[in-house]
């Protein structure tokens, strides 16, 4: 009960309101919809001309996105240097991630992601996840709506249900890439947690051959299958294949997935 979140890079409610999520939409995807439905809420707020508000949603937009790219990336690396740690210890790892969780939507964070995934594999470490936000709404509350039309008010809802939704996909990849559980869309966290602490029944080291895959730094799906009845399979989602270097001996590469 005394678990309390503690952002190193909190985001501070503004005007205009830009959250991370909204401002890679708007920075990132170019999503006309998300750009006007923020710039109709800068209007409302700060009663400014268009022109002012876009000017106002922009900059707004860059300090989000680049807010949210470093709270992603020190978190990341953290759960890496978690996980090489608990790799030199004796006995069983299991690691509990406790969240209520956070964005991995750019390339980088996918990287990071998938070097956790090979760290927790290499080292042995299985890691679990729990949702501390519980059974949680993907609605907006009043205090989080903005004084817009209706069609800008629908985007902000779709815009506030996707962000809410993709929150939890980083800590599911994390448990099923790694043999855990991830627990979620609950309020029993008592009964969560003892959860958390049964480890899978087998567990499988799979090493894919990167000898015929082109090292060009991409990301690659895994889809991964078993022919046996009755099981429930979690594998990890992807990998990166690495730059290839120019040694002078070119030797294989393989990349560690866990099952």
């Amino acid at each position: 009960m005394n678990l309390k979140v503690q952002n190193l890079y909190r985001h501070v409610r503004g005007c205009p309101n830009i959250e991370y999520y909204e401002a890679d939409r708007i920075q990132n995807k170019r999503d006309l919809m998300a750009t006007d439905t923020a710039i109709e809420n800068a209007m409302a707020c700060c009663d400014c001309a268009r022109q002012t508000a876009r000017t106002l949603v922009e900059e707004a937009a860059l300090r989000a996105l680049q807010l949210g790219e470093q709270d992603v990336r020190v978190t990341l690396n953290f759960i890496r240097d978690i996980v090489h740690k608990m790799g030199c210890r004796p006995g069983q790892r299991l690691l509990v991630l406790i969240s209520p969780g956070f964005l991995s939507i750019s390339p980088e964070a996918t990287l990071e992601k998938s070097q956790v995934l090979d760290m927790a594999a290499q080292s042995n470490v299985i890691i679990s996840a729990l949702d501390a936000r519980g059974l949680y709404s993907t609605l907006l509350d009043a205090g989080e709506r903005g004084g817009n039309s209706s069609i800008a008010a629908r985007t902000e809802s779709q815009l506030h249900a996707s962000s809410m939704t993709l929150n939890e996909d980083v800590m599911a990849e994390l448990a099923d890439g790694t043999g855990g559980t991830f627990f979620h869309n609950s309020n029993d966290l008592e009964g969560g947690f003892h959860a958390l602490t049964t480890v899978p029944a087998y567990v499988y080291l799979l090493e894919l051959s990167l000898q015929n895959v082109k090292q060009d730094g991409s990301y690659h799906t895994l889809k991964v299958k078993v022919d046996h009845d009755g099981l429930t399979l979690k594998a990890r989602l992807g990998y990166f294949a690495p730059k290839q270097s120019k040694p002078k001996d070119e030797r294989a590469v393989s990349t560690p997935a866990r099952v």
